[in-house]
């Protein structure tokens, strides 16, 4: 993690602008009147404050892991952990963001809830919680010359880190959320965003570089349509609590 992020940084010192996109939750739910985290951090009022507590949870563990904040008694009582669905989960609607509301109702996907730790295969917590770290070491780095969107409007000459989600691009170029690992596939795919594939990808990969190729590609294009920075049904509020998933709701 720490790899990556002193890629980009040195990318940026070196005079380019990036554009970076995670796969992983930028945030937790925000419940209106209670806040994070069912209410015990009211002193946790947005998503950067929201980092420095998974930070100091994680017990400075290397490379970001942030396996001991799980299991720190202001994180533990959110998470469904294992078994059947726990009396804490109630509906589900307060372990949800908005904009994973907002995905499934467009269409876009169905993002998996961060407190969801049951589902072993789908589960995206513990890697949201890592990558919360991530992103603040990143922005340690390199200060003003990052805006982290949609928390900060980006502004001339910086670079931005944005939440993905790579099941949108893939719907949106082939209809459907099959993953793609072979290079005939993928042509017609990053065709779809008017893009080629360079001569050096093999004809078989995986999965990981699929979703890598398909979400650069499909932010090539969506870059540069102005209702993916401002779309329906982000507020303010949400954008600096909960953060959004780039092209959800464009």
């Amino acid at each position: 993690r720490r790899e990556a992020a002193d890629w980009i940084a040195a990318q940026v010192a070196g005079g380019r602008r990036v554009l970076a996109g995670f796969d992983f939750g930028f945030a937790m739910p925000w419940v209106d009147g209670v806040g994070y985290l069912d209410g015990r951090v009211p002193e946790v009022a947005d998503m950067f404050a929201l980092w420095d507590l998974v930070d100091r949870a994680s017990q400075g563990a290397p490379d970001d892991f942030a396996g001991a904040a799980v299991h720190d008694p202001r994180f533990f009582p959110s998470f469904w952990i294992d078994g059947p669905t726990p009396a804490h989960w109630g509906d589900g609607s307060t372990k949800r963001r908005r904009v994973e509301v907002v995905a499934a109702q467009t269409g876009a996907g169905t993002p998996v809830s961060l407190f969801k730790l049951a589902a072993a295969s789908k589960q995206v917590g513990k890697a949201s919680l890592a990558g919360m770290r991530t992103l603040r070491y990143l922005r340690g780095l390199l200060g003003t010359r990052l805006a982290v969107w949609p928390v900060q409007t980006p502004g001339r000459g910086q670079s931005v880190v944005m939440e993905i989600y790579p099941t949108l691009f893939r719907k949106q170029a082939l209809g459907g959320v099959r993953k793609i690992t072979g290079r005939a596939a993928m042509a017609a795919a990053v065709a779809h965003f008017g893009c080629t594939l360079s001569p050096d990808l093999p004809e078989q990969f995986d999965d990981h570089i699929g979703d890598a190729i398909i979400t650069a590609a499909g932010l090539s294009r969506l870059a540069g349509t102005a209702s993916a920075w401002n779309p329906g049904g982000m507020t303010p509020d949400i954008a600096r609590r909960e953060g959004w998933i780039f092209g959800v709701g464009a």
